[in-house]
């Protein structure tokens, strides 16, 4: 049988025993049949009080940067919140004064261009390496997202003598500190040359290499000369199965289901399903809009509090979602349009579209054809895709799904399929494994 290797995992957030990040599903899917004790991770935030899913923890204090004590001091003034929703608050407002728009600004010229990354860069504390050797890697699993966690995964290796794995679940070596998701390009010139030089080291040093879907791994080989195992989002399709419809409307109102969190280029794209919505029950087909969330833009939530065919809800969390998506007429994945947005996730694979898939109702994808989940949509079927910000056109595709039987059944059998090529977990478990316990480790079957 295949021995599980002790891997350490090396990532921003903390993999919590239950939450609804995207990460944390996804390494919590990934990792699922691991011993637990054959787990650990180094983080930076994220930290939700539970358990946890992993055996062993350590986060990053300020013994571990340069500068450390200040950088935590700096970090605290400047970070602001993005508001977390149960529900549109009618009255919500955004903070405006003095100190709302200093922290704002500190945040746009500190953290958001990674300069404090080049100020406090992470170094192998006394008491990471302690806790680091106690636990015995035999693989570190770096993900990256930001310079820290680009650099330290190298650290950790050269002290540990550690395999190296690598994956990630869109292109950040593409976007990160580029302007390409709205961000100041004040230090761009500067900040990007190292963003690169620091990838490539990185890429270049790792032994086990994932890409996260097809395009990923195609676009990576090229990019970084290495074969790249290919993984995709999973889930146990059972709970699925067994999970009881939720309706939230009564059977009369069609209802569309969004879920997920709302950055300012998706939100808008509510206020078009909003606009749908209306013309529909304009046409005598009663609609309306259901937004599963935890995180709205600011300015989002008080936009969707006067869409009149929208209602907000709390994000039910991942044990409820099946039976939330299973209620649903029809399930909508809006993306983005926006050209620097659509450029920074043309790899990328909505997490929310194997979640669509299970739940065996019909998906509409609303995106920009060049973003990733678009063309996904485009070469395997499984949506109907509406790849123009078009009212009219997204109009059409509600209707076509509500009144042609056919359609609908021809992209749910084809959801179906695709999801269970490509996202049970224990294909991308067995995937995982085959990887981490490779031969080229001098792990094998015992």
């Amino acid at each position: 049988m295949m021995r599980y290797p002790r891997v350490l995992i090396v990532a921003l957030g903390r993999i919590n025993a239950s939450d609804s990040a995207n990460d944390g599903l996804l390494v919590r899917n990934l990792f699922g049949s691991w011993p637990r004790e054959n787990l650990a991770q180094i983080f930076s935030s994220g930290d939700n009080g539970d358990d946890g899913f992993f055996g062993h923890y350590y986060q990053l204090r300020s013994c571990d940067r340069v500068f450390g004590s200040l950088f935590y001091k700096l970090k605290g003034s400047a970070t602001a919140e993005v508001p977390t929703i149960t529900s549109i608050d009618k009255n919500f407002v955004i903070p405006t004064g003095l100190i709302p728009q200093l922290k704002g600004f500190a945040r746009r010229m500190f953290i958001d261009t990674g300069i404090y990354e080049l100020l406090f860069r992470p170094r192998l504390s006394a008491e990471m390496e302690r806790c680091v050797k106690e636990f015995q890697p035999d693989i570190i699993f770096a993900q990256g997202y930001n310079l820290t966690f680009t650099w330290l995964p190298l650290l950790l290796k050269k002290a540990t003598g550690a395999k190296l794995a690598f994956l990630c679940s869109d292109d950040w070596p593409t976007y990160l500190y580029s302007g390409q998701l709205g961000e100041s390009t004040l230090f761009r010139w500067f900040v990007r040359p190292v963003v690169k030089t620091a990838t490539h080291r990185l890429l270049s040093e790792v032994d086990v290499p994932f890409a996260f879907g097809q395009p990923m791994a195609d676009e990576y080989a090229s990019r970084y000369g290495k074969f790249f195992f290919t993984l995709n989002h999973a889930d146990n399709s059972r709970r699925f199965d067994s999970a009881t419809p939720h309706r939230i409307h009564p059977p009369d109102v069609k209802t569309i289901i969004a879920i997920g969190n709302y950055n300012r280029f998706r939100w808008p794209l509510l206020l078009d399903a909003n606009d749908a919505c209306q013309e529909l029950h304009a046409q005598g087909i009663k609609m309306r809009l259901v937004v599963l969330s935890s995180a709205i833009d600011a300015e989002g939530v008080n936009a969707l509090s006067t869409a009149p065919f929208i209602d907000v809800l709390p994000d039910p969390g991942n044990d409820l979602l099946p039976a939330y998506l299973k209620g649903a007429d029809i399930l909508l994945l809006a993306e983005g349009f926006e050209e620097g947005f659509v450029s920074a996730i043309k790899l990328s694979v909505s997490s929310k579209a194997h979640l669509f898939m299970f739940s065996h109702r019909p998906i509409i994808v609303y995106a920009h054809p060049d973003t990733g989940i678009a063309r996904y949509a485009q070469t395997s079927g499984w949506g109907s895709l509406v790849k123009h910000r078009n009212k009219r056109e997204l109009v059409e595709a509600i209707r076509g799904l509500i009144e042609n039987q056919k359609q609908t059944d021809s992209l749910i059998a084809r959801a179906d399929e695709v999801a269970e090529k490509f996202h049970s977990h224990q294909a991308n478990r067995e995937i995982l494994l085959r990887g981490l316990a490779s031969s080229s480790l001098e792990w094998g079957e015992k």
